[in-house]
């Protein structure tokens, strides 16, 4: 079951591999957000991911190591995404009471942080971690490269790949 080629995969066998990994990969992501239902709901939108891309997707490690990386990877985009919106929260918070935000402001805001997380979710799996260690983490570009194992040349050029993307997205911060 370990050595499937994922894009000539059919219905059965993804239900197979379901079935044997999911229970495993949900305690394996409640260990990142010590939240039962997020960690199912992240492994399930895993899995649907692999399905529906699953033509493009090819794996050189082994399906379920791919399976690991990819629940790791969602769950520290799911942190990151709950840091944001965590800060942005107590930001409004910490505003004068003349200065509340509007209902309209709310609404921008709500669709802005959507519209970022389609982004981040549609970057490469490579692109969208280094990203995120970089902007959210605030590693430096060699603390990056030395914990993912790669140059400082392949953190650099997929931050200028990540941020070229964000900025067809928001070009009034560019």
């Amino acid at each position: 079951m370990d050595n499937l080629n994922l894009k000539n995969i059919n219905i059965q066998d993804f239900e197979k591999l379901f079935k044997k990994y999911y229970a495993e990969l949900c305690g394996y992501a409640v260990k990142y957000t010590k939240n039962k239902l997020s960690s199912e709901e992240i492994v399930q939108n895993v899995f649907y991911k692999i399905w529906e891309k699953r033509s493009f997707i090819n794996v050189k490690i082994s399906v379920k190591a791919y399976l690991y990386v990819s629940v790791r990877n969602s769950c520290l985009q799911k942190i990151n995404r709950d840091k944001i919106a965590d800060t942005y929260m107590k930001y409004l918070d910490e505003q004068d009471n003349t200065e509340r935000i509007t209902p309209y402001d709310s609404f921008i805001f709500n669709e802005t942080k959507e519209i970022f997380n389609d982004v981040l979710n549609s970057l490469p799996q490579r692109c969208s971690e280094i990203f995120i260690l970089s902007r959210f983490e605030g590693l430096k570009y060699a603390e990056i490269a030395e914990r993912l194992e790669i140059s400082v040349k392949t953190v650099e050029a997929n931050i200028s790949k990540a941020l070229k993307i964000f900025r067809t997205y928001f070009p009034e911060y560019s």
